[in-house]
C-alpha cells in the first residue's frame, strides 16, 4: 500500500469546506489505491453534506481518471471519528 499523494490530498481539502479535516488513511477496504476521510462539523446538515460528497466524488474522479487509480474518500461526522478509529 502507498501513501495518498499530496496532490491528491490537496485536491480534496480543495474541494471540502474550510472547517473539514481532510485525512489521508494508511489503509483500504480492498482494492482501492488510496483511502481519503473528510471529517466535517457535526452542524453539517444532510443536504450539505450530499452536496460535498457529490463535489468530492467529482474530484477523486477526476484524479483517478487523470492517474489510473481508485480512490474511496468519506464523509464522516466529527461525532463519528471515533467509531472509526480515526482519535
Amino acid at each position: 500500500m502507498t501513501s495518498v499523494p499530496q496532490e491528491l490530498v490537496e485536491l480534496v481539502r480543495q474541494a471540502a469546506p474550510p472547517a473539514a479535516e481532510v485525512i489521508p488513511l494508511s489503509w483500504n477496504y480492498e482494492d482501492e489505491d488510496y483511502t481519503v476521510a473528510v471529517v466535517i462539523p457535526d452542524a453539517v446538515d444532510r443536504v450539505e453534506t450530499r452536496q460535498l460528497q457529490d463535489r468530492l466524488i467529482e474530484v477523486v474522479m477526476d484524479y483517478d481518471d487523470a492517474h489510473d487509480t481508485f480512490t474511496v474518500c468519506m464523509v464522516w461526522h466529527e461525532r463519528e471519528k471515533t467509531h472509526v478509529g480515526l482519535l
